[in-house]
C-alpha cells in the first residue's frame, strides 16, 4: 500500500448500509443528489426500484463515509437473471455509482469497487459495468482489475431526411429533398419486403402477454444476455423511474408476436425514438429485417427523424441492423471481473442493450 492509498483509507471508511432500511435509503439520496438528480422523490423512487422492488432480490450496497462530511459516496451491485446456452448465470450490474463533487478522487471510487467485488465473490458468477463515456470511470474499473468485455455501440438510422439536410443544404433544397428520400427509401422497403409473409406492427403501452411467446421460443445461444421474461420487463420497462417505455410489437398473420421493440423518446431528442431494447424469434442471432422495416415505418409516421439503438451484439446479429441502414455513432466499454472460473477460463460473447445498464 502506497502513502496517498495509505492516506485515502484513513480519511475514507466503507459500510455496508446494513442497518436501518430508511437510514440506508436516505443516505443512498443523500450520496446520489446533485450526480443522479435533484428530486429526492425521483431519487427515493429509484432506490425502490433497486432495493425494494427489484424482482430478483435487493441490491448489495456500500457506502464510503468521511470522517467529516458523513456519507459521500454509493455504489450498489444489482442482481440479473442472464443465461448463456441453456445455462442461467448469476449476473451483477455495477449501479449507480455516486461521489459527493468535494470527493471525486480515484481513491473513494477504488474503495466502493474494491468493496463491492469482494462483497459477490460467491454471489454472481459475473460483475459487469458499463460506465459513462469518459476516461475516469473506465479507469477506475481497469484499476479495480475489470477487463473489457464487449462494446455498447450506438447505432442510428435516419427516417426523415430533411431534418438532417436542414443542417446540410439550403432551407430551399433540404425540404423538398428530404420528402423525395423519404418516399424512395419507404418504397424501396415496401417492395423488398413484398413477397414475405405478411407482417403488423403495432404500439403497446404495456407489457401483454403474448411477448412471452419469442422469448420462450427462441434458440439456445452462447452469448451471455439478460432473460427477457414478463418479470424483468414489466419491472424494467412498465416499472421504471424516468421516461416511459411503449413496446412496438410486430405480429404474424395469426396475431402471433414474432419480435418486439421496447422504445422510449427522451424529452430533450424528440424527433429520436430510442430502442431500449428488442426480442424476436431468432433470439440472439440475425433479427427479420421486415421487423426492422416495420419498425422505422412507425417510427417515421410518428414523425421521427431517426430511430437509434445502444447494443452490444454480434456480429450476425448486428448485420440486419446494418443492412437496414443503422450506421454507428460511438459506444461505451462494457467491463467484466468472471467470478466463476469456468467463465473466466472461456469468457462467452456478450449480447446486451439498454436493458442491462444499471437502471
Amino acid at each position: 500500500m502506497n502513502v496517498e492509498t495509505a492516506a485515502v483509507r484513513a480519511t475514507y471508511r466503507i459500510c455496508a448500509g446494513g442497518g436501518d432500511p430508511g437510514d440506508a435509503r436516505a443516505a443512498a439520496i443523500r450520496a446520489w443528489r446533485g450526480s443522479l438528480g435533484d428530486d429526492d422523490a425521483v431519487l427515493g423512487a429509484r432506490y425502490d426500484a433497486l432495493c425494494v422492488h427489484a424482482p430478483n432480490g435487493p441490491a448489495l450496497l456500500r457506502f464510503v463515509e468521511h470522517g467529516d462530511d458523513g456519507v459521500v459516496g454509493f455504489l450498489a451491485v444489482a442482481p440479473r437473471r442472464m443465461r448463456a446456452g441453456r445455462r442461467e448465470l448469476r449476473a451483477g450490474v455495477l449501479s449507480h455509482l455516486a461521489i459527493a463533487p468535494a470527493h471525486r478522487s480515484l481513491g473513494p471510487a477504488l474503495m466502493l469497487l474494491d468493496a463491492v467485488l469482494a462483497a459477490s465473490a460467491g454471489r454472481f458468477d459475473l460483475v459487469y459495468g458499463i460506465p459513462n463515456a469518459n476516461e475516469g470511470a473506465s479507469a477506475a474499473l481497469r484499476r479495480a482489475g475489470m477487463q473489457p468485455w464487449a462494446m455498447l455501440e450506438r447505432r442510428v438510422r435516419i427516417v426523415r431526411h430533411g431534418p438532417y439536410l436542414d443542417r446540410r443544404a439550403p432551407r430551399w433544397l433540404a425540404r423538398p429533398a428530404g420528402l423525395a428520400l423519404d418516399a424512395l427509401d419507404a418504397t424501396a422497403g415496401a417492395w423488398r419486403f413484398r413477397r414475405r409473409p405478411r407482417l403488423s406492427g403495432r404500439w403497446a403501452t404495456r407489457f401483454e402477454a403474448a411477448m412471452d411467446a419469442p422469448w420462450a421460443a427462441a434458440a439456445d445461444h452462447p452469448a451471455i444476455t439478460a432473460v427477457r421474461d414478463e418479470t424483468m420487463l414489466r419491472w424494467r420497462f412498465d416499472a421504471a423511474v424516468g421516461n416511459p417505455v411503449r413496446y412496438f410489437l410486430v405480429t404474424d398473420e395469426a396475431d402471433a408476436v414474432r419480435a418486439w421493440f421496447a422504445c422510449v423518446v427522451e424529452p430533450q431528442w424528440p424527433h429520436v425514438l430510442d430502442v431500449h431494447d428488442f426480442w424476436s424469434l431468432d433470439g440472439c442471432g440475425a433479427i427479420d429485417r421486415a421487423a426492422l422495416h416495420l419498425l422505422m415505418r412507425a417510427a417515421r409516421r410518428d414523425g421521427r427523424a431517426a430511430v437509434s439503438l445502444r447494443a452490444a451484439i454480434a456480429r450476425e446479429a448486428a448485420e440486419p441492423w446494418y443492412a437496414s441502414g443503422f450506421r454507428p455513432r460511438g459506444g461505451q466499454q462494457v467491463f467484466v471481473r468472471w467470478l466463476d472460473p469456468r467463465l473466466a477460463a472461456s469468457p462467452p460473447p456478450a449480447h446486451l442493450t439498454y436493458i442491462d445498464q444499471d437502471g
